[in-house]
């Protein structure tokens, strides 16, 4: 195949609806008493069991969407109600904290049942404790950590105008506060404004590369707008984060595959097919076709292109892939 810019398209536009609702909390369904459950997530500290406050909990699918935000309370815990009956995941994330995500959790049904209790260990970084090794305590100035917890309590509320003046304002008393940037970046995305939460997210990053969040908003957002040496980094380190997403892999390998890195694309696309969920996302197959273009290996290429249509026969690609694959075929 001679250009990728028709698979880069049609992986754009999937990523593009796939990533966006990853990034918007899903609206749950109340449904039926059997069908709704309540989950419980309590935080504490590995190093000295102590409860861990002000920390952001995130419910997410199986794909890693994430389906809902929560901010610990002052004793460590998070409730997340009328959760659909289903296998969830939590993901804990915080300035001073080493992000950990659980095991699946179920949640109704005869195994899950109503309440579910996830109790979540989580270990303080190097810059919990240090400010960036320089031997100094961080200390958030007490102005700035009551904006914050205003702030997170009014986010739990969902009262996103009110969250979002106490963020600002915390980030005006505290420049260096990633998680409060974090955090307005994702009251702005509710707000609609994604301008807004990118300029956020930007300067959270700028403070904490680590920001699982961050990276995976600042990388959808180049990628969608073409930007693939700008999303690159921030791709990378979603991946990192999340490295049985087929989603994240997937769009790394063709933001890999645009920016002319095609060893790494085929590395990363061929990891594709061992992860969940793969087959909705057998356009990796193309990514590995495109990489192995002009190398000689026409075979490979063609039972790539066979894997596709076998996983993905109704695809709109599915006749133009037909046809490269029949002038790769002996006459």
């Amino acid at each position: 195949m001679r250009s990728s810019h028709l698979w880069s398209l049609t992986l754009a536009l999937a990523f593009f609806s796939a990533a966006s609702a990853a990034q918007q909390p899903t609206t749950m369904s109340t449904g039926t008493s059997a069908g709704v459950s309540t989950i419980r997530v309590h935080v504490s500290y590995q190093q000295n069991h102590q409860v861990a406050p002000s920390v952001l909990v995130e419910l997410l699918s199986t794909n890693g969407g994430v389906v809902d935000i929560r901010t610990a309370d002052g004793n460590g815990s998070a409730t997340f109600e009328k959760v659909t009956s289903g296998r969830y995941r939590v993901r804990v994330s915080g300035g001073d904290i080493e992000t950990t995500t659980s095991d699946l959790i179920e949640a109704g049904g005869s195994i899950g049942g109503p309440y579910v209790t996830e109790n979540i260990s989580v270990r303080l970084t190097n810059m919990g404790n240090e400010a960036h090794g320089a031997g100094i305590a961080v200390i958030v100035p007490e102005a700035a950590e009551k904006e914050f917890k205003l702030g997170s309590k009014a986010m739990d509320k969902k009262n996103w105008e009110e969250a979002k003046d106490h963020f600002q304002k915390a980030t005006v008393a505290f420049p260096k506060y990633a998680e409060a940037f974090n955090n307005l970046a994702q009251v702005e995305i509710q707000l609609k404004d994604g301008k807004g939460a990118v300029e956020a997210f930007r300067s959270a990053i700028q403070i904490d590369p680590t920001l699982p969040r961050a990276n995976l908003y600042l990388g959808q957002f180049y990628y969608e707008n073409h930007q693939y040496k700008d999303a690159e980094p921030y791709l990378v380190h979603s991946a990192g984060d999340q490295p049985e997403s087929a989603q994240i892999v997937t769009i790394l390998a063709n933001t890999e595959l645009q920016n002319g890195e095609t060893d790494l694309a085929l590395a990363n696309a061929r990891k594709v097919s061992s992860l969940p969920n793969a087959k909705q996302f057998a356009i990796s197959h193309l990514i590995v076709a495109q990489a192995l273009t002009g190398k000689g290996k026409d075979d490979e290429i063609a039972k790539e292109y066979e894997t596709y249509l076998k996983d993905a026969p109704d695809s709109p690609l599915a006749p133009r892939v037909k046809d490269e694959l029949a002038k790769l075929k002996p006459k």
